[in-house]
């Protein structure tokens, strides 16, 4: 018997930790060069900030799960000084 195991994936980049986009900091230019992001996901990362981790942009529904999987690799919620 032959199992033949087909798996879809999307390709993972390697991004250096400090290549990665500051969603509390970033401006809407600056997150339009995430993969698949729009000027209005832009322009929602910045209207709910502040975020304390960069998971705030999915459990508070800032973006769907499937943009969330596309830019999670090249993101960073830093938190801002008081």
């Amino acid at each position: 018997m032959v199992l033949l195991l087909f798996t879809l994936s999307v390709p993972v980049r390697a991004v250096k930790q400090d290549a990665r986009v500051d969603v509390n900091a970033a401006s809407v230019d600056e997150l339009l060069r995430l993969p698949g992001i729009t000027r209005i996901w832009a322009a929602r990362i910045v209207r709910y900030r502040p975020y304390h981790s960069k998971l705030d942009l999915l459990n508070e529904g800032v973006v769907t799960p499937k943009v969330y999987g596309r830019i999670s690799d090249q993101i960073v919620a830093h938190r801002m000084a008081k």
